[in-house]
């Protein structure tokens, strides 16, 4: 052979088998390339029945454990508080556990729980149960090539499942629970009434007995009237929301360098009233979600609560009515607020956005001033159209982002 000749194909040919081996290599310690064993872990749990787990314990590094239980009322936190689950985390964390099945073992000795995060100091150790019975103890770990790494607890072995499930199970505690405040239909709210130091505000939207024909047209655009002449009135219709009672003292700013005027008389009208404000904020107040929680620690009294804080009160129109009320600032926070529900001892945190339709001014329902006053910010209960993201998500990366718009109070097409 005339190596001469040949010496640069020898040479390409070297350099491929060299660099696939390094390749091979790190991948193999990393447990990024799944080991030629046969895809067997002794007691590998593997088809979990969704509606048999009755408990959850999930404890990620450093952190207490978060307990979820199964009762007459639905999912609860039993530890480390004890409140309402948010049920589409729950069913996330349910639907994992169910799916659960080995795909390849990724390695066999102890040696790669660091690299592959499921030791102590990295993993999340999950603990499911059904009743008495543990149907699940696993540490969930990194996630190689669109699977992850799980390893059942006291063994060496490590499993790589399909898809991304670790996002299901990192959370933090507030994640776990039901941030919402009030859900109610916002066309069933008859009558809204506020009452703080801006003001008190009082709407209602009346019933109006429409004629043969007229209800069906009224209930929407493109629908035809169900009504012909002769077969007698139609369902009543709703009208517009219009002012009930309405007291408030204009604010009077001072001049420069000078003292503000006592203020004026209190006024009884809203100068150029806008139905469509009073729409606005009761389609909020009407599925409102907070975006945190008072610490455990906190009391009603200093989170701010007293008989004159700021409070809206909506009545429906089966007759029941529900309070929301308005407490001081968060302290070291000037965008976040405590607010609570009547009947309910939560003292939740909400967006400053959230703050002034609990709390209003009589400016509030007028014209806006500015182009961007009733728009919400992305996080606080505005749609978002994922295919603006451009094109079609992947079904599991679509799964995760409705998770986490629905956590923020974002509605999500599905």
């Amino acid at each position: 052979m005339d190596w001469q000749k040949n010496r640069l194909t020898i040479g390409l040919v070297a350099f491929l088998i060299v660099g696939g081996l390094a390749i091979w290599a790190v991948r193999t310690k990393t447990g990024d390339t799944p080991s030629t064993d046969q895809p067997t872990i002794d007691g590998f749990p593997s088809g979990i029945e969704r509606d048999a787990i009755t408990s959850i314990e999930i404890t990620r590094p450093n952190e207490d454990p978060v307990r979820l239980e199964r009762g007459e009322h639905g999912w609860r936190l039993s530890a480390p508080v004890e409140a309402r689950a948010d049920q589409t985390s729950v069913d996330s964390a349910l639907d994992k556990l169910a799916e659960l099945t080995l795909e390849s073992v990724a390695a066999r000795s102890a040696t790669h729980h660091e690299a592959l995060e499921v030791d102590a100091a990295h993993g999340i150790h999950v603990i499911a149960r059904g009743g008495e019975r543990e149907l699940a103890n696993v540490w969930i770990g990194a996630s190689r090539s669109g699977n992850t790494a799980v390893r059942l607890d006291g063994q060496d072995a490590v499993g790589m499942v399909d898809g991304s499930i670790r996002f299901a199970f990192n959370r933090e505690v507030k994640d776990w629970r039901d941030r919402t405040m009030l859900d109610v239909e916002p066309d069933q709210v008859r009558e809204v009434a506020w009452v703080g130091p801006n003001g008190s505000f009082q709407f209602t939207r009346p019933s109006t007995a429409a004629a043969a024909g007229e209800g069906a047209a009224a209930e929407g655009e493109g629908h035809a009237a169900e009504g012909h002449e002769g077969e007698g009135p139609a369902a009543p219709t709703l009208g517009d929301w219009t002012m009930t009672a309405i007291s408030f003292v204009p604010p009077v700013e001072a001049p420069d360098g000078g003292v503000a005027p006592p203020p004026g008389p209190a006024l009884t009208t809203i100068e150029n009233f806008q139905p469509s404000k009073v729409r606005t904020m009761v389609s909020t107040l009407a599925h409102l979600r907070a975006a945190d929680f008072a610490g455990a620690r906190v009391t009603a009294e200093e989170a701010g609560f007293t008989d004159a804080s700021a409070r809206v009160t909506l009545t429906l129109a089966d007759g029941s009515s529900h309070t929301l009320r308005l407490g001081g600032a968060v302290p070291g926070s000037s965008d976040q607020f405590y607010a609570r529900r009547d009947g309910d001892e939560t003292i939740f945190v909400v967006s400053r956005y959230h703050s002034a339709r609990i709390s209003p001014t009589a400016a509030d329902f007028a014209p806006s001033t500015t182009t961007t006053s009733e728009t919400p910010p992305p996080s606080e209960g505005a749609e978002l159209d994922p295919s603006a993201l451009g094109g079609q998500l992947p079904p599991e990366l679509m799964r995760q982002l409705q998770q986490q718009l629905q956590q923020r109070g974002i509605q999500a097409p599905h």
